[in-house]
């Protein structure tokens, strides 16, 4: 393989997934690349001689009208294999396309190609480590490619022709050992992608990367003291004033502008307090706090709390852009728990250990580019495609891990200071012994819906005694292959003693003996880990979830007041111990955080009644305080659905243009009910996408896109992630059965996030209670008959959205 060699980008729209199992070709697309420029393209629909399921004219938008005067693959093939031969292939997804079209050959009676072939999305995951994801679609977006008509195969491979472009001038850019390492390393690429990889070039020397035992890594910015003698501008009260200082920048919103005057008003009294400041959406509330804390001195080092990241992300943009604009010094940092960051020095040991795991092998591959592009080290920036490797346990670092020391040092010095819950829990006591203060200036929450539950989680401990028992004697059983006799000694050794403090703790009611026995016991299971991690032996998970317990259970041993207790349970129709141990929750929050900080802001558009009344449970020395931001925001327009099936209103809606459509069910079993029913019954171009049935909720979100045709279902688990900024609910949200609406606090949530959107409309069915309770924040849609033609209500009711 050489660069001057003809690149063809070949995509498929087939019928099924196999040739064998009746599926055929419906449209081919080809792209051709010389000298790395497109100098040509080819399209053609194929006919199938076949009817094309509704499934895949609603995915591809390929209707039978489209193929049925199209020549047949027969007719099409001599002139496609005159095409490729002499070419190396490219697809996405190169072991479906290429086998696929091998196959239509064959079956036509054609000689099989046998070109060279590489795959763009290996290459992809392997050159952006850190995109959202591997789709054609993702990427595209990702790297500002334009897509249109997706799953059209003349499309597609035109933007995987660009994309293949983009991905071949990444690759010049690493650093020539990380480049080398690909080229030469035993890496699981599929067919000849690493070949590709061997005929590029380094462009030259990377000043920002040095080396790390081997291991190139990009040279990550130091921080400095920020200098403590600036002139900081007076706050400006007025709109007007705000306007001149920000300029173009910062839009005229009354509500913003109320939002800044209310905290700064509130951070410069003299006394401690909790201020709660619930908002209406979209006006700005980040830069509406982050404003007058940045010009108030006094309340520096300021901590900024969120659970959310692309939130972190935000709030870390924002105070740059302050700074930048009013001419200020401040230094600012994100700082995770160690075992969020990488270890280079266990990652270097494992980069020397080969492994017959070919997703652990090209994980490698990823690292090793992704470490020549992250300046924080943070493992969570590689997250897309790492489920199920053991190997990322094993390279999490620790208090003494590079990137982790480095990130709290810039903690150490700097002015803003972003955490989630966790984070903060660990590490406010070692931040503030460092800069030498009792209380934190302020700390500003920002939607804390998750608080109660990151606390709570943060000590509690469960373990189920039998499960673990039972996999300790299964271990007692089991021959581990490659182990020192010493080795095993010492496993026969820990399951004797381990069993041992089972039977005690099943039968000891004190908490203080049983919270040292199972410290004791999660150490056992702590080692035995380490020791069958050495032979080629699957860990248990119930004994790598150890270690997190035993760090919970030293927390609990530095607790005066620990809830224990020893239940058994019902658990997949059997008996089953399990020991737990808890904190009182409120307790700790008054004596362990809220002691610590003069000022604490919440600001949030949704607050669960329980979450604000635990942050305002202060003692009485701290006054407490309320305000509201107002907004014009848009109503949430109801449709009330009465005894009409939601079926009948889906198939109307997806008539029009309108984007995603969310449908939000109580449980899995509703999910795959629905799924089916509307696989069946709704007509339309748009594609299903189901929980647990196409993907997990997680995939689901993070492929998420609201200009996208999908028709989305999903459980009442997605209350649980709402809140976080980069999951946008949809305009159009369909709640078919009440049983959603339990509790009612789920409606308040949904209508808040559906009020960023222009025009937005919930389709479900409300009693007069909950239209009563949320009379200003929903609008029914008046005149409404569901006996009448619904298309053309629905017309009129969706030309704003």
């Amino acid at each position: 393989m050489n660069a001057n060699e003809t690149f063809v980008v070949v995509d498929l729209e087939t019928t099924g997934q196999s040739v064998t199992k009746g599926g055929r070709i419906i449209q081919i697309g080809m792209t051709f690349i010389k000298q790395r420029q497109i100098v040509d393209h080819f399209e053609s629909f194929v006919n199938p001689g076949q009817l094309i399921d509704r499934n895949i004219q609603q995915l591809t938008h390929i209707a039978q009208k489209d193929v049925k005067n199209a020549p047949y693959f027969e007719e099409l093939a001599p002139m496609l294999q005159n095409l490729l031969n002499n070419t190396i292939i490219i697809a996405h997804n190169v072991n479906f396309d290429y086998p696929y079209l091998n196959d239509e050959f064959r079956r036509t009676g054609f000689p099989e190609l046998t070109s060279s072939a590489i795959d763009t999305v290996q290459l992809a995951q392997i050159l952006l480590p850190t995109a959202p994801g591997y789709r054609l679609v993702d990427l595209t977006t990702y790297l500002d490619i334009t897509l249109n008509n997706a799953h059209r195969a003349n499309a597609d491979a035109h933007a995987t022709a660009r994309l293949f472009l983009k991905l071949w001038q990444r690759a010049e850019q690493l650093p020539a050992i990380v480049l080398k390492q690909l080229q030469d390393g035993q890496w699981p690429f599929l067919r000849e992608t690493q070949n590709f990889l061997k005929i590029i070039k380094a462009n030259g020397q990377r000043e920002d990367i040095k080396l790390s035992r081997n291991v190139a890594i990009r040279q990550p910015p130091q921080a400095t003291v920020s200098a403590s003698q600036q002139n900081f501008p007076k706050y400006p009260t007025s709109t007007q004033e705000k306007a001149y200082i920000f300029g173009h920048w910062l839009t005229a919103n009354d509500a913003q502008n109320s939002l800044m005057n209310r905290v700064n008003e509130f951070v410069v009294k003299r006394s401690d307090g909790i201020l709660t400041v619930l908002t209406a959406p979209k006006i700005g509330k980040t830069l509406g706090y982050l404003m007058p804390l940045v010009l108030d001195a006094k309340s520096r080092p300021v901590v900024l709390l969120t659970n959310d990241s692309s939130l972190q992300s935000q709030q870390l943009a924002l105070v740059k852009k302050l700074t930048k604009l009013l001419d200020i010094k401040l230094n600012t940092a994100i700082l995770y728990d160690p075992a969020e960051y990488i270890d280079l020095d266990r990652f270097a040991d494992a980069l020397n250990i080969s492994t017959d795991a070919s997703q652990t092998q090209f994980f490698k591959a990823r690292i090793l580019v992704w470490l020549t592009q992250t300046k924080t080290g943070l493992l969570r920036e590689i997250q897309v495609g790492t489920q199920n490797i053991d190997m990322l346990s094993d390279i999490q670092g620790d208090t003494e891990s590079q990137y982790f020391k480095q990130a709290q040092a810039n903690a150490n010095v700097s002015d803003v200071i972003i955490m989630n819950f966790e984070s903060y829990f660990n590490q406010e006591q070692y931040l503030r012994a460092t800069r030498k203060i009792d209380k934190w200036p302020v700390v500003v929450m920002e939607t804390p819906s998750q608080f109660v539950t990151n606390l709570q989680n943060y000590f509690h401990v469960d373990l189920n005694l039998t499960q673990v028992q039972n996999v300790l004697k299964n271990l007692s059983h089991q021959e581990i292959v490659g182990l020192s006799h010493k080795q095993r000694v010492f496993i026969k050794q820990s399951l004797s003693e381990a069993f041992k403090l089972i039977k005690q703790i099943n039968h000891e009611d004190n908490k203080v003996p049983n919270l040292k026995r199972i410290e004791r016991l999660l150490t056992i299971m702590a080692h035995l880990t380490d020791i069958i991690k050495i032979g080629d032996t699957q860990v248990p998970c119930e004994l790598t979830q150890g270690k997190g317990q035993l760090i919970k259970i030293k927390r609990l041993q530095k607790q005066s007041d620990v809830i224990s207790s020893v239940e058994i349970q019902n658990i997949n129709e059997q008996q089953q111990v399990v020991v737990s141990f808890d904190v009182l929750d409120r307790r700790i929050y008054q004596e362990k955080f809220i002691v610590h900080i003069h000022k604490l802001l919440i600001v949030s558009e949704y607050l669960d009644n329980q979450v604000s009344e635990f942050l305002r449970d202060a003692p009485k020395n701290i006054t407490v305080e309320r305000d509201f931001i107002h907004n014009n925001a848009i109503p949430v327009r109801i449709i009330q659905m009465q005894k009409s099936s939601p079926i009948v209103h889906l198939q109307a809606i997806t008539q029009q243009n309108v984007g995603e459509i969310l449908i939000i069910l109580p449980d899995i079993e509703r999910v795959n009910h629905w799924y089916q029913k509307i696989k069946r019954t709704v007509t339309t171009q748009y594609s299903i996408v189901a929980e647990s049935i196409t993907g997990s909720l997680e995939k689901i979100q993070r492929q998420s896109h609201p200009e996208q045709a999908n028709i989305v279902i999903v459980t009442a688990k997605i209350f649980s992630t709402m809140w976080l900024r980069d999951q946008e609910v949809p305009a159009v949200v369909i709640v078919p059965e009440r049983l959603v609406w339990q509790p009612v606090s789920r409606l308040a949530l949904v209508l808040t996030q559906m009020q960023r959107h222009q025009a937005p409309l919930l389709i479900t069915q409300l009693n007069a209670m909950q239209r009563n309770r949320f009379k200003a924040q929903i609008k029914v849609v008046p005149h409404f008959d569901v006996k009448n033609n619904l298309i053309q209500q629905y017309n009129q009711i969706l030309k704003d959205v």
